[in-house]
């Protein structure tokens, strides 16, 4: 029964995760926040080669990231579109905690058709079962390896 469960629990939170980068892929901002708890943090990060060191270019609790992003039409931003594909993740049920890592590119289309390799990187997440059948991040970071991007966005990753 006990891995019946576990299985259920991978699945759900592999859920969390292909969900949230399709509403980030749509630009659906506030589905892709309505997976947070309320205490939970978004980080992104680059290992710096030359420091030697992970460097921490975002981070923001729950309500900075919801203020934040309630902010975005206001902006000048990039027009291009941006489509995520994930690798699959590797789960660790504890409890009501998971742990996630899950490789991840991110392609970048210009309004004039053409396609880049954006970004790659790994989200490593940490989720709270907050229901049955509910998770929600408590941090989700993403680890990038790509240090130089073609065109800085204020969106997610």
């Amino acid at each position: 029964m006990s891995v019946t469960i576990s299985l259920q629990d991978q699945w759900e939170v592999q859920q969390v995760i292909q969900q949230t980068a399709a509403h980030l892929d749509a630009e659906d901002l506030s589905a892709w926040l309505a997976f947070f708890d309320a205490s939970g943090e978004y980080e992104m990060t680059a290992f710096s080669t030359e420091l030697r060191k992970p460097l921490t270019w975002w981070k923001a609790d729950f309500p900075t990231l919801e203020k934040t992003l309630a902010e975005v039409p206001q902006h000048v931003r990039d027009p291009a579109r941006r489509l995520r594909v994930l690798g699959p993740a590797q789960i660790r049920i504890e409890g009501d905690e998971a742990h996630a890592e899950c490789a991840f590119a991110v392609y970048r289309t210009s309004t004039d058709g053409e396609s880049s390799l954006y970004v790659v990187g790994r989200y490593q997440d940490t989720l709270v079962r907050t229901a049955p059948g509910q998770w929600r991040y408590r941090n989700h970071r993403v680890a990038l390896d790509t240090r130089m991007l073609d065109a800085f966005t204020h969106l997610p990753l």
